[in-house]
């Protein structure tokens, strides 16, 4: 089909119309409501700034939306004027929004939005990582108070206590440097120079140049109440001029463009090609920070970075102080910092290994699964945060006993008796109880890389499961002998076959026996020439394999103790007791040491 001018100018307006359309929405806002049909204003707003949010098609309309055990309703939409766009919300109901900046920036950097329904309720704040629940006021003067508390139910002591003034709000001053207020007033009321005031009721009456509004307050009832005159606004009859001329001039500019497009065709080829060849734009183009994000943001790991549990999770990168390095492992590093002056664990990739695509989508995919665990032996995460991709971190709560791999060395270097104590037992049984749950999920989630670097300690030998970057879901699978720790895994990893949660059980056992003897998996296994040199990994997974080599149980203890070691270590999964059975063995063999 041959295309003429005008159709190709046509084409580029509706084009350019619609790209018009996509790319002015910047802002994700999402409203929630209790009850079914999102009619009326919602209790709550957040608002973060999302790129090209409109052309990812991320929007909802008033779908059930679940948190913390209760059932809400949603709505999420892209939008330019958010502040235009939650007044549309509320209209006649106040509410007080407050748009974040970042710190230091003077409220130049947007960071996020909150609106909160400003009757004087508890409001529950929907996905906040800073704060649970809040209470908005708004006085007649146009002055407004915001309460913030880390429970769901107002009940504490406020945690931030805001009183805004009302010039701060009518002219949106930067509040303590990162904070801007709004209100429905200004949509009311647009002009201070008129305005009339009784003892019962304020009012404002303003003219502009787009019409005249007048809003009253009602100072007993806190209504606010909007009537709209048009005695100097636009005809219609102007309004449809206007936009005739500018339809006129944008498919002028499109012919235009059009016609350079089809003139130009040939020498922007062969200048793509001459860059193609020379691989220096798109090398260029590729190792942008904003490039990679944008496109790893709408490539394959879009779900992940959009993910609802992440996005939940996800706090300030600039409040996230990170101090000394504590630990480090193949694929990342751990330090010790703070988040709203709270210690935390910061755990971020390696150096080598922040700039790859692929480990910054499972180091998120890690996050996603640590966001949907709850269980007080399992490390919990407190957030996530980034500014670009290259500094994403996972913030986890801070385990002041160190990992029990680096207890046993201590152990083992002050001569502590081996065998099992209370402690050693007590640290088994919380370990148990953490797969016991990771395994009754639906579908059970099994953690493959079971060792005493991923069991972290309190100060009071209190234990807790960590690092699931290797985690999955079971659904019939098998894994390489590349994931995870070859020294704890299980023959039928090793060997390629499919596994289960038995694979688990198997690393369980292991490190039973490590607590026995303080040493590392199968020290004991020497050359049989009398040396004292340790067998090479290679030679003991062998062996391991074959059955002819087992975790070492020889330090003494309870007797039932060491079957359950032993049963734990079987070759065959058949033979290893099951999740619920290791803990129910190890409550009793904890209820007969300490009697």
């Amino acid at each position: 089909m041959k295309i003429t001018p005008f159709s190709g100018a046509l084409v580029v307006v509706l084009t350019l119309q619609q790209a018009a359309l996509v790319l002015s929405f910047t802002y994700q806002q999402s409203g929630y409501w209790e009850t079914e049909g999102c009619t009326g204003a919602p209790f709550y707003v957040d608002i973060f700034p999302e790129f090209n949010c409109g052309q990812r098609n991320i929007t909802y309309n008033c779908s059930p939306y679940t948190f913390n055990g209760t059932e809400y309703y949603r709505t999420v939409i892209c939008v330019e004027d958010t502040q235009m766009w939650t007044w549309s919300y509320y209209q006649s109901t106040p509410y007080v929004l407050m748009e974040q900046y970042r710190t230091d920036t003077e409220c130049s950097e947007y960071f996020q939005g909150r609106v909160v329904i400003a009757t004087g309720n508890c409001v529950k704040m929907i996905n906040s990582t800073s704060y649970q629940s809040a209470i908005a006021t708004m006085e007649y003067s146009g002055s407004e108070s915001l309460q913030f508390f880390m429970d769901n139910e107002c009940a504490a002591t406020p945690s931030t206590n805001l009183t805004i003034e009302s010039a701060i709000v009518a002219n949106h001053s930067c509040y303590n440097g990162e904070y801007k207020f709004y209100s429905q007033i200004e949509y009311t009321s647009t002009d201070e120079g008129s305005g009339s005031s009784s003892s019962g009721d304020t009012s404002t009456n303003s003219t502009g140049s787009s019409g005249s509004y007048e809003a009253g307050i009602n100072s007993n009832s806190g209504e606010t109440s909007i009537k709209s005159a048009d005695s100097s606004a636009l005809s219609t009859g102007a309004y449809a001029g206007i936009v005739v001329a500018a339809l006129a001039f944008v498919v002028c500019v499109a012919w235009l463009i059009y016609w350079w497009g089809c003139r130009s065709t040939t020498e922007k080829q062969e200048s793509t090609a001459v860059t193609d060849q020379n691989g220096v734009d798109s090398y260029e183009m590729e190792n942008s920070p904003k490039h990679d994000f944008i496109s790893e943001a709408s490539g394959d790991g879009a779900i992940l970075w959009r993910d609802e549990a992440i996005l939940g999770a996800r706090v300030p990168r600039e409040k996230v102080i990170i101090k000394r390095r504590i630990a480090r492992g193949g694929y990342g590093e751990v330090y010790n910092g703070t988040y709203n002056e709270t210690h935390v664990a910061v755990k971020m990739l390696l150096p080598e290994t922040r700039k790859s695509k692929a480990h910054r989508i499972a180091f998120l995919a890690e996050v996603k699964l640590m966001a949907t665990l709850d269980h007080p032996h399992i490390v919990r995460l407190v957030g996530v945060a980034w500014d670009s991709p290259n500094d994403l971190c996972a913030l986890t709560e801070l385990m002041d006993g160190g990992d029990l791999r680096s207890l046993l060395n201590k152990y083992d270097m002050e001569n502590r008796p081996t065998g099992f104590t209370y402690e050693k037992v007590k640290i088994a049984l919380h370990i148990a109880h953490a797969l016991a749950y990771i395994h009754s999920l639906a579908p059970p989630l099994i953690h493959r890389d079971l060792k005493p670097r991923n069991v972290l300690l309190t100060s009071k030998l209190d234990a807790k499961l960590a690092d699931f970057g290797v985690a999955r879901e079971h659904i019939d699978r098998t894994m390489t002998a590349e994931v995870g720790t070859s020294l704890w895994m299980a023959p039928e990893v090793l060997m390629g076959q499919r596994y289960d949660h038995k694979a688990d059980i198997f690393s369980f056992g292991v490190m039973l026996a490590e607590l026995n003897t303080h040493a590392m998996p199968y020290s004991h296994a020497r050359f049989q020439d009398g040396s004292s040199d340790r067998l090479p990994d290679t030679a003991i997974l062998q062996l391991v394999v074959t059955g002819k080599l087992h975790a070492d149980f020889s330090q003494g203890g309870p007797d039932v103790l060491m079957r359950l070691g032993l049963e734990c270590v079987g070759v065959d999964p058949g033979v290893r007791p099951s999740t619920p059975e290791v803990l129910y063995r190890l409550h009793k063999i904890m209820q007969e040491i300490s009697n």
